[in-house]
């Protein structure tokens, strides 16, 4: 189709400004698409990096070893030797750190240097490693652990485990524990505490009678 004579062929004349607008345009575009690629980019390399969950979606995840709490023979032989290796190599390198040989067998401080002992590693090269975390091992976690063990056992010896020593103790359990239940469905029912009937209250008197000579 051709335009009468002298009428210009339509955008021939067209303003600069739009054709510069048509230009900024294209060139926003062509970098959206490279942004868009960028992020799928970068969402591809943050979901490699991430720890694959082998789970199968019902398993609750791991929990942490517990020394008070462990019922695995197996692992608790190699959580007191790793421990132990640490003890050497680390813990007792510092001023007032000095453990008692019966330190094995006071569980609640085991339990104490065990943690320490994570915490160690986990400040050093867990995923949040960082020196702040090293600062604060130092500075508060090893000497409060240091310091309860030796309010906990002080000069304690071995031979204060023998059967008739004074730190040969039986294994602890919760006093009165025959009452949970009837506690519980008093709790759920009333919202209060039911009345001690006669053999608790003599259950509590034997209990409360041996600690007394037990931490005289």
């Amino acid at each position: 189709m051709t335009t009468p004579m002298g009428t210009p062929e339509p955008g021939a004349n067209a303003h600069p400004q739009l054709s510069a607008l048509g230009r900024e345009v294209e060139r926003l575009s062509r970098r959206h698409a490279d942004l868009d690629a960028l992020v799928r980019q970068l969402a591809e390399d943050i979901t490699a990096l991430a720890p694959a969950d082998n789970s199968d979606g019902d398993d609750q995840p791991e929990g942490l070893a517990s020394w008070l709490a462990a019922d695995d023979p197996g692992q608790a032989r190699a959580l007191l030797a790793d421990l132990a290796s640490w003890l050497g190599r680390v813990y007792l390198r510092y001023p007032g750190a000095a453990l008692p040989s019966c330190w094995a067998w006071h569980p609640a401080v085991v339990e104490e240097l065990w943690w320490l002992r994570n915490a160690h590693h986990d400040a050093y090269h867990g995923r949040s490693a960082c020196w702040r975390e090293v600062g604060d091992w130092h500075d508060r976690m090893r000497p409060g652990v240091a310091a309860r063990i030796r309010k906990a056992i002080g000069d304690c010896e071995l031979s204060r485990h023998t059967p008739g020593g004074d730190r040969c103790q039986p294994t602890p359990g919760a006093p009165l524990r025959s009452a949970a239940d009837r506690v519980a469905e008093h709790w759920t029912t009333h919202h209060a505490t039911p009345e001690p009937t006669e053999q608790q209250l003599h259950e509590a008197d034997q209990h409360d009678q041996a600690q007394l000579r037990n931490h005289p």
